[in-house]
């Protein structure tokens, strides 16, 4: 009579096999946050007069939430490319996303880099303002493509995400992205004296 038994090497790839589902679920996670607060500063571009603050430190807000997508999204590229088998298992994305990624993320250092300059002068600088535009108009339309080619998946991996609540995986991810926005909230109200001193 033989017992089943678990070998090391099997043992080894249950967490291995589990990295690109963590992995998944903390960019869907970082993502779903990131398209609300999105929203609300596409919402202060409608009257940007009366709204530059909101729209100045909802932009602070962003930074953490944005680095954090960055991290996840770097990290599944960097493990796929370095040859892990549930990275390479779980397959790349399509290649003409993957060709847009590193203008995406060019694109969003811009804009935000912009915008903290902006901030840090303290003042309205015609020269900054237009890279900040032309950065946001870059942004916008790379992160319109990159959404409606992700927008599938995301709403999928929401769907199918009750049964899974209790999850390790999803816990972490929920720390963490709940980590990122609490640190935007923060560097934004330290830089709120700048906010409100800022003059155009």
């Amino acid at each position: 009579m033989t017992t089943a038994t678990s070998t090391p090497e099997a043992e080894a790839q249950l967490p291995a096999a589990d990295g690109p589902e963590r992995n998944e679920r903390l960019t869907t996670t970082t993502a779903t946050l990131l398209v609300v607060l999105l929203a609300v500063e596409g919402v202060t571009l409608l009257a940007l007069g009366p709204l530059l603050r909101v729209h100045m430190f909802v932009g602070l807000l962003l930074i953490p939430p944005v680095a954090l997508k960055l991290v996840s999204t770097g990290y599944r590229f960097a493990r796929y490319y370095l040859n892990a088998p549930a990275y390479r298992a779980k397959g790349p994305p399509q290649a003409a996303l993957r060709l847009l990624a590193p203008l995406l993320v060019a694109a969003t250092l811009a804009v935000l880099g912009s915008g903290v300059w902006l901030l840090l002068l303290g003042r309205r600088s015609d020269t900054v303002l237009q890279l900040h535009k032309v950065a946001f108009v870059a942004w916008g339309v790379l992160f319109g493509i990159h959404f409606l080619a992700y927008l599938p998946r995301l709403l999928r991996s929401l769907g199918g995400r009750s049964g899974r609540l209790r999850s390790g995986g999803a816990r972490t991810a929920a720390v963490a992205v709940l980590t990122a926005l609490v640190a935007g909230l923060l560097l934004a109200l330290v830089a709120l004296p700048k906010i409100r001193g800022w003059t155009q």
